[in-house]
C-alpha cells in the first residue's frame, strides 16, 4: 500500500491539534459514562492522529486535494531557460524600478523630478519637500 503524503504545513498542525482535543474530549465522555459519545470522539482522534502523524488522508486522496506542497514521485519539474532570461542585470534591475514606480514604492527629486536611489544623499529643500543633496 503506497500512501503518497498529501497533508502537510498549517493542515496538518490543525490535524494534530484536532487529534488532542477529540483525545480530552473521548476521555471526558468515557468518564462520564457516555460511550457512544466517547467511542465516536476517541476514533476521531485517532483518524485526524493519523492524518498529521502520517501526512496522509484518504478523504484529500479520493477528492484529489494536495495541501503537502511537495512534489510527488510521480511528477517531472522542467525548467527551460530562454535567451531572454539569460540578459544583463541591467534590464532586471530596470524591470524592477518600472514595477516599484508602478506602485509608487519609488521616492523622486522634488527640485529635478529624477528618482532618489536608495543610499543616495538627499534631505528636505526650503519648503520641506524631499530633494537630492546636490538639488538642494
Amino acid at each position: 500500500m503506497d500512501l503518497n503524503e498529501n497533508v502537510g504545513g498549517r493542515d496538518r498542525l490543525a490535524r494534530a491539534a484536532l487529534a488532542v482535543v477529540l483525545t480530552v474530549a473521548a476521555v471526558r465522555s468515557l468518564r462520564n459514562g457516555k460511550r457512544l459519545r466517547g467511542l465516536l470522539a476517541g476514533i476521531g482522534a485517532l483518524v485526524f492522529g493519523f492524518n498529521a502523524t502520517s501526512g496522509y488522508c484518504g478523504v484529500n486522496d479520493v477528492l484529489g486535494r494536495d495541501t503537502a506542497g511537495g512534489e510527488s514521485e510521480d511528477e517531472e519539474t522542467v525548467v527551460s531557460i530562454s535567451e531572454s532570461d539569460e540578459g544583463d542585470a541591467s534590464s532586471d534591475e530596470e524591470s524592477i524600478a518600472g514595477s516599484k514606480k508602478e506602485r509608487g514604492w519609488t521616492l523622486t527629486c522634488a527640485a529635478c523630478g529624477n528618482d532618489i536611489v536608495t543610499g543616495e544623499a538627499r534631505g528636505p529643500n526650503e519648503s520641506g519637500d524631499i530633494v537630492h543633496e546636490t538639488c538642494n
